[in-house]
């Protein structure tokens, strides 16, 4: 097939395998092997070759020769990876496709099985299988998305289905079957948002079909040294910030999840890849390319970190003697309240912002140590008062005590003097009856007896 022809259009109920390609004759043909085996459904297999300089030509050339089902386009330049899937996805005209990586391949029984689905459920957009991870010995690594025993499997809704792919991993396309009609929900041309498109693909999709998933490997995703996924970095934010810009509007537009239902699940999926848009650049970015992928990564992404981290060393301070057009507020309790620069362009005044940002986030830092400083010495003095109430609350238990006991004893040695008291009222009106008779008072008068009280 030559660069100006197009793929079969006999669509009717036909899977097309989509495998663009660029010098990897080897990986080529497992990946193109692993599609042709299956024959109990229909499969046309379009190799998209982006110019490759290795054998991949003659040895696709003699497949067309021997297999109707292996349709071939070569281009006669390098465009690529990007817009040679883009391309591919552009010539989908039959009900089902699969996007192959051609250094991936296709497990036995899944495009049967998955398209046993899609025929079964007219309702789901894809059929969506697990994918085995291998490295390039073809041993087992993992399968993901994980942890499988988390996500829910059979017929699921755009609610259910998010909810699950937004907090764990999204799928490697290859082991998705997805119906034609789904291309209109990411919109021509398919790969807006760059290398990571394929996280947008599914998420547009997902956002508005049901799917079906099945709790079994479909395809084998090979892990190596070579693979376009490594190249993430840097300079890829603003593919990032535009992915999560669509996703945001779809969200928002179909009422999938209400705000405080999305931001945390949309927080997983910002933790998930930060890595990738914060990787070193492969060369230096210019101070203006820096500044750029600074505003998309705070005020897109809300990963300030790397846009402070991004303008470092580009200037943001007025030069002496400049007019000063633009104040921004001071921040601070004990810094002497600056001015931050002198905006001339609209760039420049979104640069200056971020730098006052990370200047006010800097001074809430020492805020927040100060904030938990005194909450530390408020939870010393807290205990020492405490300490201090405990131990006048026990004295004060003890002088009750104490004070209890003497007034037991004051009762004890009161009630020993009533009855000492009696005793001696009572002596005493003994002794007066006893004086009062004659023969004491005769004995008393000759000096015989001497009584005393």
């Amino acid at each position: 097939m030559s660069g100006d022809e197009s793929p079969s259009t006999n669509s009717r109920n036909k899977i097309t395998v989509l495998i663009p390609t660029f010098n990897r004759r080897v990986q080529l043909q497992q990946a193109v092997e692993s599609v042709l085996q299956e024959r109990r459904v229909p499969v046309e297999v379009h190799i998209f070759d982006n110019a490759s300089t290795d054998q991949t030509e003659a040895y696709v050339r003699n497949l067309v020769a021997n297999d109707s089902r292996v349709i071939y386009l070569r281009r006669p330049e390098n465009i690529g990876s990007t817009a040679n899937y883009q391309h591919a996805l552009g010539t989908v005209s039959t009900a089902y496709f699969v996007p192959l990586a051609d250094d991936d391949w296709l497990l036995p029984g899944f495009l049967h099985d998955a398209y046993q689905i899609l025929e079964g459920h007219r309702e789901v957009g894809a059929a969506v299988f697990v994918t085995e991870a291998r490295d390039e010995a073809g041993s087992f690594i993992e399968t993901y998305p994980a942890p499988l025993e988390k996500l829910h499997f059979g017929l699921l809704h755009p609610r259910e289905h998010l909810t699950d792919w937004m907090r764990y991993l999204h799928y490697g396309w290859s082991s998705v079957l997805w119906r034609k009609e789904t291309l209109a929900c990411v919109g021509a041309p398919y790969l807006r948002t760059g290398l990571p498109s394929d996280v947008d693909f599914q998420l547009q999709i997902f956002c508005q079909y049901p799917v079906y998933l099945c709790n079994r490997p479909g395809a084998v995703y090979s892990v190596h040294s070579n693979q376009a996924s490594r190249d993430f970095n840097v300079s890829h934010i603003h593919s990032w910030a535009l992915l999560f810009q669509r996703l945001d509007r779809e969200i928002d537009r179909r009422k999938i999840f209400t705000l405080e239902e999305y931001l945390p699940l949309r927080k997983c999926i910002e933790e998930r890849y930060r890595g990738a848009w914060r990787a070193p650049a492969e060369t230096e970015l210019s101070t203006r390319a820096r500044l750029s992928a600074a505003m998309a990564a705070g005020f897109r992404l809300g990963d300030w970190d790397t846009a402070f981290s991004l303008l470092e060393g580009v200037p943001s301070e007025s030069a002496p003697g400049a007019s000063n057009v633009f104040r921004l507020p001071s921040t601070g309790r004990e810094l002497e309240a600056r001015l931050a620069g002198t905006a001339d362009s609209a760039d420049d005044l979104l640069g200056l912002t971020i730098a006052w940002m990370k200047l006010a986030r800097k001074n809430a830092e020492l805020l927040e140590d100060e904030i938990a400083e005194a909450t530390q010495a408020r939870r010393d003095t807290h205990a020492e008062l405490s300490g201090e109430v405990l131990r006048l609350s026990r004295e004060h238990d003890e002088l009750v005590t104490e004070l209890l006991a003497c007034r037991t004893r004051e009762s004890s040695a009161f009630a020993k003097f009533e009855v000492a008291e009696k005793g001696r009222l009572e002596s005493a009106k003994k002794f007066q009856e006893l004086s009062s008779r004659p023969l004491v008072r005769i004995a008393r008068k000759l000096g015989l007896l001497q009584l005393t009280k």
